[in-house]
Formats: C-alpha cells, structure tokens, sequence
C-alpha cells in the first residue's frame, strides 16, 4: 500500500543534527566521559552555550544561584540531561510540527516527548539498574518516526489502522506493520542513524514499544519512560489514565508496578517545574 523504500527515502531526508550535538552524544557515551570535556564542547557552540545557561538557570529558578558558566550548567543538569537538551534544541522544530495522521495537532508531539524525558529522569530513581546516559535522549525521540510516517496515513490508510484497532483488536505497531512494513518505532529508529546518534539511542527508540526485542535495558527504560509520559499527560489535564505495564519490563528493571502508578502525580509536578528547561530552547 505504501512504498517502504519512500518511507526511508523521507526518513534519510530529514535535516542532519548539527555537528556539536553529533559529537556530543558520542562523547557522554564514551566511558571516558569528564565533565571538563562536555563543557569544553559545548562553549565552541554559542548559540547552544547560552540556550543551556537559559535552561539551567530556568530549571534552578527557585534557588538563589545563578550559572554564568557552561561548566557550571553541566555540573547542575548532568551530562545526560544536556545531551537530551541539546538533541531538544535541534529537534523541536520538526517535534512541535501537527501530525494529522496520528490526530496530533501543533505542539502535542512536543509535549509528550518532552514528557517522556521527564520521565526519563525519574526511571533511575526507581531502578535497580543501571540505566545509561542515552536513555534520556531515546525517550525524547521514541516517537519521532511518527513525523514521517505520519505524512503517508490518508484517510484511506487510517481507516485500514483503525479497523485494525478497533474490531481486530490488532495493537498500533502490528497493524502499522502489516500495512506499511513498518512500524513507526522501526522508522524512528532509521531517523535516528541517520542523524548518526549511538547505537542504544537507536536501539531505544526502535524498540520502545517491544523492549523484549531489544534486549537492552534502554529499551525496557524508554517503553516505561512513554508509558509514564501518558500517566503525567493525564494528570496534568486531570484526566484518569490506567496505566497497563509489560511486568517483564518491572521485573527487569527491579520495579513494582503500583510504584510507577503512584509516580505519575509527582511527575507530573516536576514536568511542570523541569519542562522549563526544554521550553527555553
């Protein structure tokens, strides 16, 4: 029904991410990753040096300190967390888009991405595993293979989907499979090689909706990081939300389930503080 190979075509297609955000996730990925060297990196950048100085001193409003330094900004966020910001900075403009195949009007996709690398930093708190720098930027970009794929649903596919859906019980990415020979996580995950990000942002973002496939605990990670992203959505429009969990994804990341339950409140207060930060950008 629709041509694979245009799908990529598309995906490929898609604005290259600016060379110091390139580098960037390859150096906090690296497992000799200072501090010193992030900042280093950064402060050759000026546009994003003062974009992260924004967002660190938006994101410590409530205090009295103020971060006048790039090196002061990484020490406060975490090199994990500025890597997703500077990933955010190039990518909110394709991720505020309307995707009217996926019924998203202008800023919804940006929200939930957001959301979700909100979530993102709560995960570790909870685990006990390790969770890897990359699984921040992962869960804001799990979703971004919707943009593409969003451009071929017609009215004529989405019904297909729908059907799918709604009478053959077929859940999203099943159905997006047998009828495009994709499915938007897959495409994501094409989206993110080609902005050359590194291997487990990829495998993520590829597998947020089947972390058993992954067999990568940042698969496990950005599947819970979406599923708590829709619980904070929920809570923020004060709107009930069931949250329905893999429990071999709890189990492997050592989770009890009724904790992610009652997390979504107070994720929801720090979406509200820390969301901010991305909103600066």
């Amino acid at each position: 029904m629709i041509d694979l190979n245009n799908l990529i075509e598309q995906a490929n297609n898609l604005t290259p991410l600016p060379a110091t955000t390139v580098l960037l996730a390859q150096l906090v990925c690296s497992p000799d990753c200072y501090l010193e060297d992030v900042a280093e990196l950064i402060g050759f950048d000026q546009a994003l040096t003062l974009k992260l100085l924004r967002a660190a001193n938006s994101a410590a409003s409530a205090s009295a300190v103020r971060y006048g330094t790039v090196k002061e900004a990484v020490a406060r966020l975490g090199t994990a967390q500025v890597l997703a910001f500077a990933v955010a900075c190039s990518t909110r403009p394709f991720l505020q888009a309307a995707v009217p195949g996926y019924g998203l009007d202008e800023g919804a996709l940006w929200r939930h991405s957001v959301a979700s690398a909100i979530a993102a930093e709560v995960v570790p708190e909870l685990c006990r595993v390790e969770v890897p720098p990359e699984s921040f930027t992962a869960a804001l970009l799990h979703d971004v293979g919707k943009l593409v794929m969003g451009r071929f649903l017609t009215p004529e596919v989405r019904g297909y989907l729908r059907r799918a859906y709604e009478v053959d019980h077929i859940p999203q990415r099943e159905a997006e499979s047998l009828l495009l020979n994709v499915h938007h996580g897959e495409l994501g995950g094409i989206i993110a090689q080609h902005w050359k990000l590194p291997v487990r942002v990829v495998q993520g973002i590829t597998h947020h909706h089947t972390p058993d496939r992954g067999m990568d605990v940042i698969c496990d990670v950005t599947y819970l990081s979406n599923q708590i992203a829709k619980g904070i959505e929920a809570s923020v429009e004060g709107r009930a939300y069931e949250m329905k969990l893999e429990p071999e994804v709890t189990e492997r990341l050592g989770i009890e389930p009724k904790i992610v339950e009652s997390l979504c409140p107070i994720a929801a207060l720090r979406y509200a503080q820390v969301g901010r930060r991305y909103n600066a950008v």
